[in-house]
């Protein structure tokens, strides 16, 4: 079998010198006015598409799982996309956690998220994560990154909401936005569990803005972590009720702080959601008032 294929190749060659000259306009010279190969593209994410799997750090493979987030179940939106430039795009693999350049990558991701949702992300029923290429997808030339939010229905932040997107949700009526809540605790200072309120409906607790801490370490003890959330709440409280000074000088309400994330921290973002809560003596279980208390100081919140 192998004889026979090479006969009949020089069969064929011998033929083809026999029987062919060059056609006019063709100099024979093959390797003079070829042109060159397009240079390979590596794909690029896009904002506003949705994706139906669960949040990752890293992102392997193309795209083309993208779905409509209007119409189908999602897990992420894409709300930002940027790429790594200079130094740190000529890394042989992607920026390390903790880095200078992926806290740099976040904080565009955050202004980018800004924008799509129509104000501060953190007052919003979302929380935003940071997505790099793979090793794989950064060895073939990937330097992209991307945010990607995720969308809950309750602003404890604990069920997904699967529909819909993020886009303007805190534009005009600004349905994702944080307000109020119902909180129960156990009576010594631990929340048990929150539900979302209308501010004008009986409710105990009411989202009063966010505390960013000063720039350092992640604090290791969780005494110190706490005390470093709870000051600052308490200042953002006490502007929220239209105290001058960090003390919330009142009788009537407390605050409440959710607790720094170690992983948000190590991308640069310190910040701590705070809520005004209302008391009932000791406790917030069967307190309830209506209405907001932003500016009210010391004075009493109306009661249902």
């Amino acid at each position: 079998m192998r004889r026979g294929w090479v006969l009949a190749v020089v069969g064929v060659a011998v033929l083809a010198l026999a029987g062919c000259g060059k056609p006019g306009g063709v100099d024979g010279n093959l390797t003079n006015a070829w042109p060159a190969l397009p240079a390979a593209k590596t794909p690029v994410p896009k904002v506003g598409v949705c994706y139906p799997n669960e949040y990752q750090t890293t992102w392997y493979g193309d795209f083309d799982k993208a779905v409509d987030c209007a119409s189908a179940t999602h897990q992420t939106e894409t709300v930002s996309v940027g790429g790594f430039s200079g130094a740190d795009a000529d890394r042989s693999a992607p920026p390390l956690a903790g880095s200078a350049a992926r806290k740099t990558a976040y904080a565009q991701c955050q202004k980018g998220a800004n924008e799509y949702l129509g104000g501060d992300w953190q007052s919003a029923k979302v929380t935003i994560g940071l997505v790099l290429p793979d090793d794989k997808a950064w060895t073939g030339g990937a330097r992209w990154y991307r945010c990607d939010a995720i969308q809950f229905t309750d602003s404890g932040l604990e069920d997904v909401a699967t529909k819909g997107t993020v886009k303007a949700g805190l534009a005009g009526a600004k349905p994702l936005a944080i307000n109020c809540l119902i909180v129960n605790d156990d009576g010594k200072n631990s929340v048990t569990g929150t539900e979302d309120a209308d501010c004008d409906k009986p409710h105990n607790g009411e989202f009063a803005g966010i505390y960013t801490a000063p720039d350092g370490a992640y604090p290791a003890d969780q005494t110190a972590r706490r005390k470093l959330a709870n000051d600052g709440c308490e200042a953002t409280v006490a502007h929220f009720l239209g105290f001058a000074g960090d003390k919330a000088l009142t009788r009537y309400m407390g605050w409440m702080a959710v607790g720094f994330s170690e992983d948000q921290w190590n991308l640069g973002d310190r910040t701590e959601r705070c809520f005004a809560l209302a008391f009932n003596g000791t406790t917030v279980n069967g307190a309830r008032i209506i209405g907001t208390v932003k500016g009210l100081k010391d004075g009493a919140p109306r009661k249902p």
